[in-house]
C-alpha cells in the first residue's frame, strides 16, 4: 500500500476556496475555523511578479513532528500516510500546534482542543475522496498514492517557489510546477505599499 497524499496544480487553482468551505462546513467547524486554508502567492521570479493561490492543509509529513512530539500520543500516522488525531487522548496542550512548520493544527474555540485535517479518512476507506478534493471545481486539488518514488509522475514537485522549504518533516503533498497559464499573472507593476512578496 502507497501513502496517500494532495497533489495541487496552482496553474488551475480559481482562489474559489470552494475546498475551504466544503472542509469547514462538512466537519461542522466554528465560524473563522480552517482546516484548510487557501492564500495567494506573490514573489518576483525571472524579472517579473508571480502570482498564484496556494490551498494548504495537513502535509501528511512522513516525520510528522505533530506525532513525535505529542504527550498523550493522541496523533498517529496510519500505514497509509494519513496522520490522523484521537480527539479523546488530546489534552489541549498545544504541543503540535507549535511543531508543525504549516501551522495545519488549530485550536477548537469551543472545545480547547487541538482539530487537523484528517484526510477525510473514513470517505477514503470507503473509496471516496476528501471533502476538499470534492468540492474543487476545476480539478486543481487530486487524491494520488505514492507507491514509489521512482515511479512518480517527473511533472511533480515537491515545493513551491515562494513556500517554505521544510526539509525534516518530508511533507508528502506533491504540486505541478508553475508554468504559463490564466491563472498565473504576470505583473510589472511597482510593489504596492504593505503587500508582502517574495523574491526568488
Amino acid at each position: 500500500m502507497g501513502e496517500k497524499t494532495f497533489l495541487l496544480d496552482p496553474n488551475l487553482c480559481l482562489g474559489c476556496r470552494a475546498c475551504q468551505m466544503a472542509c469547514a462546513a462538512n466537519r461542522g467547524l466554528a465560524p473563522g475555523v480552517f482546516l484548510r486554508r487557501v492564500k495567494e502567492v506573490e514573489l518576483r521570479r525571472k524579472g517579473q511578479w508571480v502570482k498564484y493561490f496556494l490551498s494548504s492543509a495537513c502535509h501528511q509529513c512522513q516525520n510528522p513532528e505533530c506525532v513525535r512530539l505529542c504527550p498523550e500520543k493522541a496523533l498517529r500516522k496510519r500505514k497509509d500516510g494519513i496522520v490522523i488525531l484521537d480527539a479523546g487522548k488530546c489534552s489541549g496542550c498545544g504541543v503540535c500546534l507549535q511543531g508543525c512548520p504549516f501551522e495545519a493544527p488549530v485550536r477548537d474555540p469551543e472545545t480547547g482542543r487541538v482539530l487537523k485535517c484528517d484526510f477525510c479518512y473514513e470517505r477514503v476507506d470507503e473509496g471516496l475522496v476528501p471533502f476538499c478534493v470534492e468540492a474543487c471545481p476545476v480539478n486543481a486539488l487530486r487524491l494520488i498514492e505514492l507507491s514509489d518514488e521512482r515511479e512518480e509522475n517527473p511533472e511533480w514537485v515537491r515545493r513551491l517557489p515562494g513556500v517554505e522549504n521544510v526539509q525534516l518533516t518530508h511533507p508528502s503533498i506533491r504540486y505541478y510546477p508553475l508554468r504559463e497559464g490564466r491563472q498565473v499573472r504576470r505583473h510589472w507593476e511597482a510593489r504596492k505599499a504593505g503587500t508582502k512578496r517574495g523574491e526568488e
